[in-house]
Parts: C-alpha cells; structure tokens; sequence
C-alpha cells in the first residue's frame, strides 16, 4: 500500500482565545485635589477642583459601564 503523507494536510490551528480589554485611560488613578489655603475663596477653589475630578471619574465609570455592556451584547441597560 501506498503512504502519501507527505500530500497530508496538517490540521488548523485551534484558534485562541483574544481577551478584551476595556480603553486603557479608565485605568488611571483619579485625582484627588487637597485644600490649599485658609480663607473662603480657597474653600470654593477646592469644592470647584473635588467636583472636576469628580466628573472625571464619573465618566470613567460610564466609560467601563458601556465597555461591559458591550461584551454581554447590550444586556442589562
């Protein structure tokens, strides 16, 4: 009998599995601003820069939100 093993086709490769991850920039740490200062404008100053960052981080956290509403297909909105 004939071998013809070298006209075998080897087999596909199982393909791999390809984690996703969401954008890197909701990764970084938020920024949390200090008093500085003593009189009343400084205080207004700090509450102008505490509600900044906050909205900073308040889009960081909708931006995972979507990421992950994304993966599961639009569930859960």
């Amino acid at each position: 009998m004939l071998c013809l093993s070298s006209c075998a086709r080897q087999p596909a490769p199982a393909p791999q599995a390809v984690q996703l991850l969401p954008p890197e920039s909701v990764f970084a740490a938020c920024a949390q601003p200090s008093l500085q200062g003593d009189t009343w404008g400084d205080a207004v100053s700090y509450t102008l820069a505490l509600k900044a960052a906050l909205g900073i981080c308040a889009v960081r956290v909708q931006t995972l939100i979507e990421w992950r509403q994304r993966q599961q297909g639009g569930e859960g909105a």
